[in-house]
């Protein structure tokens, strides 16, 4: 890799992370997200990935790296038909389990948050999950994809390895109580899935991911998902999950896997195949 601006105003330490942006880039998130558990009660970062990658970038390419980087994450690729589709998958799980959970004597118990539902959108909006996916998809899924770009089954591969790392991402919530295990490993890997589908398919649309997690947060756990209590909630809980791994599953049988032209920073820093 070429010594650029970044590197060369941050020495060594840019070096090093140039040598190793992907590994860097996991270990600053985890850093970066982890930090407030103990002082929160569990609670952690969504922005961590973000910053993770906007610093893994600053360091390897300076600010034009970064502003790349913007562009790549802000601009709106394949079509306005994603802004159908990609909230369109979430709602399509999420209306099968709340059939098969009213087929399975699951009722609706609990109404109360409905009233609420304003500034806890709005709080998802500013602070949650859907500012993950400029470092999760806009930087990591990319910089996978092209290391393992040789690979018959690279994509599908680089998809998995995220979800696993996205899965222990959210283990602070686990241990303090706030989502169950399955949610953090199990729904982890199968929403990787959907995201890296629609991220491929679009032609590498950070910001329709961004969509489909935001759809995901505000309708299934802000808006569903507390509609029920005791053993209703947990039965959802696994229908809601099971089908958007199923859903995901599907998708990838169809295809979905060939990437699409790359945005510009989409293949990590320098734009070409990162070291681990």
């Amino acid at each position: 890799m070429a010594m650029d601006r970044g590197i060369k105003t941050r020495g060594g330490l840019g070096g090093l992370v140039a040598k190793h942006p992907i590994t860097t880039f996991f270990l600053l998130t985890y850093v970066l997200s982890w930090w407030s558990a103990p002082l929160a009660g569990g609670s952690i970062i969504a922005h961590g990935p973000f910053l993770a990658a906007i610093i893994v970038v600053g360091l390897t390419e300076g600010r034009r790296g970064i502003a790349s980087f913007f562009r790549g994450v802000f601009t709106w690729r394949g079509g306005w038909q994603w802004l159908v589709i990609a909230p369109a998958l979430v709602l399509a799980y999420l209306v099968g389990a709340l059939t098969l959970n009213a087929i399975l004597g699951g009722t609706i118990t609990e109404t109360a948050h409905l009233g609420s539902l304003a500034p806890r959108y709005l709080e998802l909006l500013l602070l949650g999950g859907v500012w993950e996916e400029p470092g999760w998809t806009g930087f990591a899924l990319p910089a996978l994809q092209e290391r393992l770009a040789h690979r018959r089954y690279g994509a599908l591969q680089a998809s998995l390895i995220l979800g696993v790392f996205r899965a222990v991402w959210h283990i602070p919530l686990v241990a303090w109580g706030h989502i169950p295990w399955f949610d953090a490993l199990v729904l982890a890997l199968g929403m990787q899935l959907l995201i890296s589908w629609v991220y491929n398919r679009s032609g590498r649309n950070v910001l329709a991911a961004m969509l489909l997690h935001l759809t995901s947060n505000l309708v299934g756990g802000a808006l569903v998902v507390p509609l029920f209590s005791g053993a209703a909630r947990t039965q959802f809980y696994i229908l809601f999950v099971a089908l958007a791994c199923v859903e995901a599953l599907l998708l990838a049988r169809r295809g979905g896997w060939s990437v699409g032209q790359p945005a510009p920073q989409a293949a990590g820093p320098g734009g070409t195949r990162p070291a681990l």
